[in-house]
C-alpha cells in the first residue's frame, strides 16, 4: 500500500511536468516538494530524501539541456538518474533471506 502510494505520488510528480507550459524554476520548486512529500510519506528517511532533492534541484537548474531533448524531457531524465542512483544504482539487487520471511509467515499464522 505504501509503495502504491509511493508510486502514484511520482508519476503525478512527473505528469506535472509533461502538462507544463515551459520549465522553470518553480516548477523545479513544486516538483521537488512533491517527491519529497511522496517519499515522506512512503517512511524514506528524510535526511535522504532531502540529498536526493537537492541534486535533482541542483542539476535541474544548473545542468545544460542537449540539444536533441526538450527540457521536459531532460527534467524527467534527470529525476530518474538520480532516483535509480539513490536506489543504489544500476544494477542493484535487493536480497531477501527466505528463513526471515518464513519465520514471519509462520508467526502471523499462529
Amino acid at each position: 500500500m505504501v509503495l502504491d502510494k509511493l508510486g502514484e505520488g511520482l508519476k503525478n510528480t512527473l505528469d506535472k511536468i509533461t502538462k507544463a507550459l515551459f520549465v522553470d524554476e518553480k516548477l523545479i520548486n513544486e516538483l521537488v516538494k512533491d517527491i519529497q512529500k511522496s517519499l515522506l510519506q512512503a517512511d524514506v528517511n528524510v535526511k535522504l530524501v532531502f540529498e536526493l532533492t537537492k541534486n535533482i534541484k541542483e542539476r535541474a537548474l544548473k545542468e545544460e539541456v542537449p540539444k536533441n531533448i526538450t527540457k521536459k524531457e531532460y527534467l524527467v531524465k534527470i529525476v530518474y538518474e538520480e532516483l535509480v542512483k539513490f536506489l543504489g544504482g544500476e544494477g542493484a539487487k535487493i536480497e531477501i533471506k527466505k528463513k526471515t520471511i518464513l519465520y514471519n509467515a509462520c508467526w502471523f499464522i499462529r
